[in-house]
Formats: structure tokens, C-alpha cells, sequence
């Protein structure tokens, strides 16, 4: 049985996978989720009401309107205005890995 010529093994595992990268990550392009999804997967699990107070009301370049990624971050009194709160997954995630220490995920709504 030959010898295994270890770096050249580990060359070509990182070639095979750096080719297969994309295949392996989920491309977010279009996506959108609700903030219940938004809160649960990118916030810690905040409360929605957390969510609008500390990301969305701080930093109102989230909003669409302000060429942001949150469609409605602020919806209507009651569930049945239908303004349902949207948000754009792949800019959203982009925008929390960017902005994450800038966000007083330690903030309170009680105070």
C-alpha cells in the first residue's frame, strides 16, 4: 500500500470544496420571511415588538422606504390593517452581520 502524500490530499479537499461552496450555502436571493421567522433565526429570539423598537425604529435604513429591507416595520394597529411586515432576507442578513455591534441587543422594553 502507497504512502498518502498529506498536503497534497488537503490541496485538493480545499479545491473540491471551495468549487462546491455555493452548492452548500443557501442562496437568500429573493427570499422573504416574515418577522417572526426574522426574529426567531436573526435577533436572538427578541420579541417582535424588541425587533421594531431597537432594529427597525434606531435604524430607519432598514425600511424600504429608505431603500432598506423591511417592507411595513411598523404595520398597523391591529393584524387586520394588512400591512403584514415583510422582510427582505438576503440584504437583512447582510445588514445584521454588518451592523451587529452597532445594535444594544442587551436594550430593554421595559425602562
Amino acid at each position: 500500500m502507497g504512502l498518502i502524500n498529506e498536503g497534497l490530499l488537503e490541496e485538493m479537499i480545499k479545491k473540491v470544496v471551495k468549487e462546491q461552496r455555493v452548492e452548500f450555502e443557501e442562496d437568500l436571493t429573493g427570499k422573504t420571511v416574515d418577522l417572526d421567522y426574522f426574529r426567531k433565526n436573526y435577533c436572538g429570539s427578541k420579541s417582535s415588538e424588541w425587533v421594531r423598537t431597537f432594529i427597525f425604529d434606531k435604524f430607519p435604513e432598514t425600511n424600504v422606504d429608505n431603500g432598506g429591507w423591511v417592507v411595513n416595520p411598523r404595520r398597523g394597529a391591529s393584524a387586520r390593517s394588512g400591512r403584514k411586515t415583510i422582510i427582505f432576507l438576503k440584504p437583512a442578513s447582510e445588514w445584521i452581520e454588518k451592523n451587529k455591534t452597532r445594535i444594544n441587543w442587551n436594550a430593554s422594553l421595559s425602562s
